[in-house]
């Protein structure tokens, strides 16, 4: 039996929304889309604090790997 005190539409939402947990971006879709700008600032700031190059012209995974590289010298 259905619960009446129960949103419809919870059962259409998907697992992901359920769990909290969102699934991976596709790789063809952001792989080649130009770096978001919250990417831009933490590059910016990581750059200027370790005495590296700032390259705006990055790509959002060009751009997460260089977080994650710049990440670690500080």
């Amino acid at each position: 039996m259905t619960d009446p005190t129960r949103p419809k539409d919870l059962d259409r939402q998907p697992v992901a929304a359920a769990t909290g947990t969102m699934p991976a971006a596709s790789p063809s879709t952001d792989a080649e889309a130009p770096m978001t700008e919250a990417q831009a600032a933490e590059l910016r700031e990581l750059a200027e604090r370790t005495g590296e190059a700032f390259d705006a012209s990055l790509t959002q995974h060009q751009a997460e790997e260089r977080l994650a590289y710049l990440r670690t010298k500080v």
